[in-house]
């Protein structure tokens, strides 16, 4: 046995993943767990790196104090240790404007309890208390919703109800103060989510213990004293719905009250003008459907929907996809189109202001897109601020939600992990936008922990040939490595200092250009550890992308993965150029 072979237990590299499941358990309905790893740097590390003087909020090429940006500015930033609730994570969020102050408060969703903060002076926000969750139960999940200067709250804790808090109580608060709820409502336990019609006085409890988890709707007239008023489970499990007055193009239900519920795999509109009665106008599914999240309606004509699924981007590497509905014939919504972002985060939360739609979109930020040419199913990126600076990739950590309706025109975010950012975008630079040019793709890292001892000689494909010295890892994406459509051979040798050891190699081509090597984009697999030159063949399909990475990895003894650290070997990325 090799002596490194024992050295090699000590640090083997592991591997930490979270597999997703795609049944729903009880409190785990979106698979969302929060994970904040392989973050990279972060806003404040970034402004150590480029020192003094870079301190701006003010989103200038690219960086709002070091927060990566485009036509939106940074107001301020509180963070989580400041409102109230220690170092516990954030959820939603949602604004309440004071109609006798004025002042513009943002209601933030907290593990242990909701926090209130005055944002009425953007840059100085001041904390002003918290209303622990009812009973002191705690829970990833919180949901609130104001109507007539109340705040409805739920949460996935067991038995937690609706609380009921009165937002007036906040005019004679001092900062700091901690709130005791006003009301509380315990015809159901756990809940995802509420929406409220205003214009109905009706709330919407959905993924609740009640109703299979659909539509448990609740009378708010008496605003202190919420009412049971019916239910609607025929479609099951509700994780988040809207609720309006319909005055769509559908005539059919000109004047009813629509609810259209995100159940998971489908839309499904319902009509719940008579709480008693409830009616199932429509439920459409969708190709490649994982988790059918939440979604808005554009405008007031309620002819076009924006929506998103949770889990097609982890489920199926496809950047940040939002799915565009034509639902003007309410009894048959049709789907017109697809937007895929420029990252590979996850989509949560979005709403719709003045024709925009205003995503969150979990480690990339808020993001801002347009929709002039929505008639044809197309959104372009208008804007964004990315409070993960280091990382978009499709993990569970970043922003949660956004409110976008302060008179201000600021925009609050909850991120998760740090606290509350405020955020103003320029309006007047986004009606005159240019698109921002896309990010540089980000590939995984990969590299040895040794290369004194074995590592890659030489290169050849084709007629193309490359030697190098020893390195744990090669930046070689500067030589362009020419193949051409169909078969073309390789050729792998490795040096050794001194004693011959076996290695096993492996070659991944990014085909589609995403940023990551898939399985399928693996070219070349020697089979087996060898002391010698190793040789084969690649196939290169005909529809590829140009001047896209290729890695060659050479691992002593196992067969290598595309990322990761391994103990003795080499990595090699170069550009490959494709023709015909």
């Amino acid at each position: 046995m090799k002596r490194k072979s024992l050295v090699s237990a000590l640090l083997s590299f592991s591997v930490v993943f979270s597999g997703l499941s795609w049944g729903h358990s009880a409190m785990y309905k979106d698979n969302y767990q929060y994970d904040n790893s392989n973050e990279g740097l972060t806003a404040a590390q970034i402004r150590l790196l480029k020192g003094p003087g870079v301190l701006s909020n003010l989103c200038v090429d690219g960086s709002a104090n070091g927060y990566p940006c485009h036509n939106i500015h940074l107001q301020a930033f509180m963070p989580k240790a400041d409102m109230g609730g220690g170092s516990n994570n954030l959820n939603d969020i949602w604004g309440w404007t004071d109609p006798v102050t004025g002042k513009e408060i943002a209601i933030v969703g907290r593990t242990q309890g909701t926090a209130f903060v005055d944002i009425s002076d953007p840059v100085n926000p001041v904390h002003i208390g918290l209303l622990p969750g009812h009973n002191n139960s705690s829970s990833s999940w919180r949901d609130m919703k104001v109507y007539n200067d109340h705040v409805y709250i739920v949460s996935e804790a067991s038995n937690h109800g609706l609380q009921v808090f009165d937002l007036t109580q906040l005019r004679t608060a001092s900062p700091g103060s901690t709130f005791s709820e006003s009301g509380h409502m315990s015809d159901f336990g756990s809940a995802h989510n509420i929406a409220i019609n205003e214009d109905s006085g009706y709330a919407y409890i959905v993924g609740s213990n009640q109703c299979s988890g659909g539509l448990f709707m609740v009378n708010l007239l008496n605003p202190g004293s919420p009412a049971y008023a019916g239910c609607f489970s025929a479609d099951g499990y509700t994780h988040d719905t809207q609720c309006v007055h319909y005055q769509g193009p559908d005539s059919a239900y000109n004047g009813r009250e629509i609810c259209v519920a995100y159940n998971e795999d489908t839309i499904t509109i319902v009509d719940v003008s008579d709480k008693n009665n409830p009616v199932q106008i429509s439920r459409s599914g969708y190709s490649g459907s994982r988790y059918t999240h939440q979604g808005w309606f554009l405008n007031d004509s309620q002819s076009t929907l924006i929506m998103n699924d949770e889990l097609d981007e982890s489920g199926t590497g496809n950047n940040t996809t939002s799915y565009i509905w034509d639902v003007s014939d309410l009894d048959n919504p049709s789907e017109i189109g697809r937007y895929l972002g420029p990252t590979q985060a996850i989509d949560h939360n979005l709403y719709t202001l003045n024709n925009y739609v205003i995503e969150t979109n979990y480690r990339a930020g808020l993001r801002i897109l347009k929709t002039d040419d929505i008639a044809n199913g197309n959104l372009s990126e208008a804007a964004y601020f990315d409070t993960i600076p280091g990382s978009d990739s499709a993990q569970y950590s970043g922003t949660w939600s956004n409110y976008p309706y302060f008179a201000s025109g600021n925009i609050i975010l909850s991120d998760i992990g740090t606290g509350l950012f405020i955020v103003k975008p320029d309006w007047d630079a986004i009606e005159n936008d240019t698109p921002p040019p896309p990010p540089p793709i980000s590939y995984c890292d990969a590299a040895s922990n040794n290369a004194s001892e074995e590592w890659i000689a030489k290169v050849m494909f084709n007629g193309f040939s490359h030697e190098s010295a020893g390195a744990t890892y090669s930046d070689l994406t500067h030589i362009i490595v020419p193949l051409a459509t169909g078969v073309n051979t390789v050729e792998l040798t490795p040096a050794f200092s001194g004693t011959s050891y076996r290695e096993y190699w492996k070659v991944w081509i990014d085909f589609n250009g995403d940023g990551t090597f898939a399985d399928s984009e693996q070219v070349f697999d020697s089979g087996s550890a060898s002391r010698n030159q190793v040789s084969g063949t690649i196939n290169i399909p005909a529809t590829t992308v140009t001047d896209t990475r290729m890695r060659v990895v050479m691992r002593y003894t196992s067969a290598p993965s595309a990322c990761g650290s391994f103990n003795y070997g080499e990595v090699e990325d170069y550009t490959v150029s494709f023709t015909p």
